[in-house]
């Protein structure tokens, strides 16, 4: 059953209180931290997360519902500006355009779909850099060389910046998303995007060959629904990553309260890697397996420690000697991001 509570900067009637697990819904639990705020985006209110002492993931209790969560997103990073949210755009600075050109020669020899041109020879300047590239490389979601027509679908696609570069590498793209300013922006860029419930898009009987949900299943509240239409919406066949903050990661053990894979009160729940994937295989996924390690330590060391978003794509080029990066490379379940890759067979 879930009541009514109070907390301090939301509405009467906005908050909501489950006393159980939202996943498993046992009672037995454990409080992981409390008195948390929105370090980000200055949302009002102390939030607790607790343990759940039968499935292992962390969960907010009380939580703003369904039907007031908006509040927490007025002033979400989707709605800003990228400056390498698209590669066909030139960057604002000399070295947001190096950048782009980098990863855009790059790319064009990575997926081979277009004609070489002189400037592809900036892509040898990926081989100096092997972190780089393979962050480049978990960028682009493992989506494969497409076949003419192929189409991904990004669930909760904010303001198309995947979306942007697979279309560069040759895939048509469609996004879902809930926050209509965001939509407008990946609108603007070209895209067809869905504002309904996902399960409309059953209805009409699409099909798609790559479906990712990045950092998206953390903020909804029946994860389990969102994974079972998406193994629905995927051709056999098909291409399936998904990407969420992993509670057991070696970040969270350093900087506990102050970790950004936190973020209240948009992250409902945090998953565990052992979790996850018995959700993925419990909606029909096969081949559930861990995606490639790329650097994940600084990016959410320096968001940690600052309180602050930390910088997109440009990134350290040598993570991998970083101590504490190794230990999610060694160990995928301590890595600071879950990013598991999967399909379906039938």
């Amino acid at each position: 059953m879930r009541d009514e509570c109070t907390i301090d900067g939301w509405p009467a009637g906005s908050i909501e209180r489950l006393g159980a697990c939202p996943l498993c819904a046992a009672t037995a639990r454990s409080c992981l931290h409390e008195g948390l705020t929105d370090r980000l985006f200055g949302t009002p209110g102390e939030w607790r997360l607790h343990a759940c002492g039968q499935c292992g993931i962390a969960y907010l209790d009380p939580r703003p519902n369904a039907k007031e969560i908006h509040r927490a997103y007025a002033r979400y990073f989707t709605h800003a500006d990228d400056p390498l949210g698209d590669p066909q755009q030139p960057g604002t600075t000399w070295i947001q355009s190096l950048q782009l050109a980098v990863l855009r020669a790059y790319l064009r020899r990575h997926f081979g779909r277009v004609v070489a041109r002189p400037s592809d020879s900036l892509a040898l300047v990926m081989r100096l850099f092997p972190d780089a590239r393979s962050e480049l490389d978990g960028a682009m979601r493992g989506v494969a060389r497409p076949h003419p027509g192929d189409t991904v679908l990004d669930i909760g696609c904010g303001s198309g910046r995947f979306l942007a570069w697979a279309r560069f590498a040759g895939w048509k793209g469609m996004g879902t998303e809930v926050d209509p300013d965001a939509a407008t922006r990946a609108r603007a860029k070209g895209f067809e995007v869905h504002e309904g419930p996902l399960e409309e898009l059953l209805a009409s009987g699409r099909k798609f060959e790559a479906i990712t949900i990045g950092h998206v299943i953390e903020h909804v509240y029946d994860p389990r629904a969102v994974l079972r239409t998406a193994r629905q919406l995927l051709q056999p066949g098909g291409h399936f990553w998904i990407e969420t903050p992993n509670i057991a990661a070696h970040g969270h053990q350093c900087f506990g309260a102050r970790w950004r894979g936190l973020e209240p009160p948009r992250h409902l729940q945090i998953f565990t890697p052992e979790v996850l994937r018995a959700l993925l295989e419990e909606a029909g996924f096969d081949q559930v397996r861990f995606a490639p390690w790329r650097g994940e330590w600084q990016w959410m060391a320096n968001a940690s420690r600052e309180g602050t978003r930390a910088p997109g794509l440009a990134r350290a080029l040598f993570r991998g000697s970083d101590p504490d990066e190794r230990v999610g490379r060694d160990d995928p379940r301590k890595r600071e991001f879950i990013t598991l890759t999967a399909t379906v067979t039938a």
